[in-house]
């Protein structure tokens, strides 16, 4: 691809402009000259590029069909899927179409396990139906796992210490964010991939292989995620998903496809979100009660960006008292994150969206308090948003400054940075404040 490797791409048309080596300028010139050669007559502009990628408005069909064929992606293709997603026609990033096999897992396992370049799209590189189906996919499918009879034994012990170094990883990732440990997942993805390619070893331990798969590619769609490398965290979950239920793994299924919803939730894919949900209630009976109440909570986040309270507010209940009925003992490591002060966070946002601003801050203060330092730079640029619904100015520029503070200190995480822009946005009423413009102007200097 050209341009900068670190460039983050937040549109389909960019990320199609770019892998064509077009600026926006000359891309504009394209679609005159297309246009005209059409018997259109198009006043395109750089301009005009520029507010179709930042999502202002959409080109109409007419300068859809002439963008089509400048980027040479058919006009079936474009048909396939509204605008913008259509230029992602020729993005072979997922194979929909592949069986749900061990053979078909492990080459989805080893195309991520790969050095390549990070993905730099900041936008879901599937959506809607096609992203429900995946999840549809998983409910269906049987585990399928055989031994390998070749290469060096891997024994349980081998296992165990790469889960080791996987909980690791996953314990650093906490403290700073995940955009750090990128590199150091996939290495860990590819030693895996070693035993599970090149290995002796039994059906039981291929099923703790697969596990640990699924957990890295589940911590892998993460890390990206809250990097803000959103096509790349789809890769990465869809990947995990499989392996889990290669592994014949429900619970691990279920956390996955939690966080597939919720990306998707936040992304205004609000119709995939909930079937994602719908799809991962099925598996309820069978998981242990903290899965239950973290399906409970995003359900609570999918449902409420969904517009549809009642449901929210039910799943909130359930989730609470999923939480009090949880066996430490039978608490997955890759769950142990999820405890009261995330789901006080998830509370607090219910609270703050239906109109509760006063009660939110309760909620969202009692979250910050025992959460990891990335989850505290989140979570204060959210009890600032709270704080500023309720009226209460100091305590959100307090809270602001605390977000800043952290991620000025060390926490990478675009999420963080993108709270605080909705804080930024938040303070405009009362932007000539002098305290105001002064978090703002330091807001602006983390986002730069």
């Amino acid at each position: 691809m050209t341009g900068h490797p670190t460039e983050l791409l937040h549109h389909p048309l960019s990320y199609a402009r770019v892998e064509a080596g077009l600026g926006k300028t000359k891309f504009a010139q394209l679609i005159r000259l297309e246009g005209r050669a059409l018997g259109y007559n198009l006043g395109t502009t750089r301009s005009t590029v520029f507010k179709w990628e930042r999502g202002d408005h959409a080109p109409d069909d007419i300068t859809q069909m002439v963008i089509g064929r400048v980027l040479r992606i058919s006009d079936a293709a474009r048909m396939s899927a509204p605008w913008p997603r259509w230029l992602l026609a020729g993005d072979n990033t997922f194979d929909l179409a592949a069986p749900w096999t061990q053979e078909a897992t492990l080459k989805s396992l080893t195309s991520l396990a790969g050095s390549g370049p990070m993905d730099r799209r900041a936008f879901l590189g599937i959506g809607g139906m096609a992203l429900v189906g995946i999840g549809a996919q998983w409910a269906t499918a049987d585990p399928a796992i055989a031994a390998a009879a070749t290469g060096d034994r891997v024994t349980s012990a081998t296992v165990d210490h790469m889960r080791g170094r996987v909980e690791s990883l996953r314990s650093m990732e906490q403290v700073t964010g995940g955009g750090e440990f990128l590199e150091s997942a996939r290495t860990d993805l590819r030693l895996i991939m070693r035993m599970l390619e090149n290995g002796r070893y039994t059906e039981e331990t291929a099923k703790q292989l697969y596990v640990l798969a699924a957990e890295v590619c589940c911590l892998l769609g993460w890390m990206s995620y809250d990097a803000s490398l959103h096509s790349a965290a789809q890769q990465h979950y869809a990947a995990a998903l499989r392996s889990a239920k290669t592994a014949g793994d429900d619970t691990l299924g279920a956390h996955t496809m939690c966080f597939m919803a919720t990306q998707a939730a936040n992304h205004q894919e609000q119709l995939a979100a909930v079937g994602l949900m719908d799809t991962a209630e099925a598996v309820r009976g069978r998981v242990p009660a903290i899965m239950r109440a973290s399906l409970a909570a995003h359900q609570t986040t999918v449902y409420n960006k969904a517009g549809d309270k009642r449901k929210a507010a039910a799943a909130l209940n359930r989730a609470f008292d999923a939480l009090g009925r949880v066996d430490a003992s039978d608490t997955p490591s890759y769950l142990a994150w999820f405890g009261e002060a995330q789901l006080r966070s998830t509370e607090g946002r219910f609270l703050l969206t239906t109109g509760q601003a006063e009660k939110a801050t309760a909620a969202l203060e009692r979250s910050v308090t025992e959460a990891a330092p990335r989850d505290k730079a989140v979570r204060y640029g959210t009890l600032a948003l709270a704080y500023q619904k309720a009226g209460d100015l100091d305590g959100a520029l307090d809270a602001t400054h605390k977000a800043a503070d952290l991620i000025e200190d060390g926490i990478h995480s675009r999420r963080g940075v993108e709270r605080l822009e909705d804080v930024r946005r938040a303070f405009r009423p009362v932007k000539s404040e002098p305290k105001v413009r002064e978090v703002s102007e330091r807001i602006a200097a983390l986002a730069a």
